[in-house]
């Protein structure tokens, strides 16, 4: 008699039985937990590319809920600065109404301040109230910290930078092109024009803002010229002193669309030497380029002469900026900053000057966001809120 230990089709029958069970008990797995991997045995190498991705979509779902998150603190950011903006503009309109000093009595006029200052409050009040589940957003929190700022720098703005935990990042312009005013020398041969008998000497200004006409008789004091000219600067855009024997007419602002434009309809039979329209040297705005003279006579300048600005070029950290008069500015996904270099400084100031110059440091500060699965640097997105206050 054959026992089962020695049946060999009993014992493949009891294998592939085996086998079956094992592989009705996967598939039952499987089923269960809708999953074709549940343990190492199953695929070693398919286990680890499926825990890989779920990692990765946990860290993607995250980044979005991060994202979600950051939207809500700038849409409340952003709702608070809205009020502000219509207070401001409140403001705007109060102080044009009060400026009509002859159509207000001295009661509407203080009426007006007590309303300027109420709404100065409401806006100190926005600032320190605005705020993220207890986080202030417009009281300077969530600003950037800065040191080591250049005497160079009229102003700057510093509105996105990532920067590494604990690190600091240097900020550095390069000046590749001079800011220039628009600009003119008129000389007339002395501190006091000179003219034929009865003459007068008759002349038009013009900038980027209009243009004025004047009208100076024989004997007229430079200074007095230069007084008239500046009398109306707000609505030219140019402004002149008295330099030696002549004026300096100079654009109030530097950029391409700043200019000075110089006509003369009537010289008045002017005398003396030297007398003209020269242009200023492009190294020096206050000098005089001695090779450029035109008389008052002559045809371009009894047209109309006109000599334009110039933007500044320049690069940040490395960055060609975008420029305007003497501001220069990036925005990058590392760096957003803006800087406004020294305009004044006598005949060589910053903003024409070439070269480095080492501008500022962020040592910290800003809204840092991780908007990325990955969390390092690239992956952050970091923006400055300043104080509104």
């Amino acid at each position: 008699m054959s026992r089962i230990n020695t049946n060999v089709q009993s014992l493949i029958a009891q294998r592939v039985l085996s086998q079956n069970n094992r592989q009705l008990n996967t598939s039952l797995e499987r089923l269960s937990t809708g999953l074709r991997i549940n343990r190492g045995a199953d695929d070693p190498a398919g286990l680890i590319a499926s825990e890989n991705l779920r990692s990765e979509k946990s860290a993607t779902s995250a980044a979005i809920a991060n994202a979600e998150r950051a939207e809500q603190v700038v849409n409340i950011a952003e709702g608070g600065l809205q009020e502000i903006a219509g207070l401001l503009n409140e403001v705007q309109g109060l102080v044009t109404a009060t400026a009509n000093d002859a159509g207000l009595s001295i009661e509407e006029r203080q009426a007006n301040q007590l309303q300027i200052d109420s709404i100065l409050q409401t806006i100190d009040r926005l600032a320190n109230s605005t705020s993220f589940q207890g986080t202030k957003l417009l009281n300077g929190t969530f600003d950037f910290r800065t040191s080591s700022i250049a005497s160079e720098l009229a102003d700057f703005q510093v509105n996105g930078a990532k920067i590494g935990a604990g690190g600091s990042l240097d900020v550095d312009v390069l000046v590749t092109q001079s800011a220039q005013q628009g600009g003119f020398y008129l000389s007339f041969g002395g501190s006091q024009i000179d003219l034929g008998s009865g003459s007068t000497f008759v002349f038009e200004v013009a900038g980027s803002l209009g243009s004025r006409e004047l009208s100076f008789a024989s004997g007229t004091a430079l200074s007095a010229i230069a007084d008239s000219i500046n009398t109306f600067k707000d609505v030219t855009g140019v402004s002149a002193i008295a330099s030696g024997t002549g004026l300096l007419i100079k654009s109030i602002k530097y950029g391409d669309d700043e200019f000075v434009r110089v006509k003369v309809a009537d010289d008045g039979q002017i005398a003396g030497a030297n007398v003209g329209v020269y242009n200023l040297s492009a190294l020096n705005a206050n000098a005089v380029d001695t090779s450029t003279q035109q008389s008052f006579t002559a045809t371009p300048v009894r047209n109309g002469i006109t000599d334009k600005g110039q933007d500044i070029g320049a690069t940040i950290n490395g960055v060609v900026a975008v420029t305007d008069g003497t501001k220069a500015s990036i925005n990058t996904d590392f760096l957003a900053v803006e800087v406004d270099l020294v305009a004044s400084g006598g005949s060589n100031p910053d903003a024409i000057k070439l070269g480095k110059i080492d501008a500022f440091t962020i040592t910290g500060g800003g809204a840092d966001f991780q908007l990325a699965p990955q969390v390092d640097i690239a992956g952050k997105v970091n923006i400055g809120i300043g104080n509104v206050a």
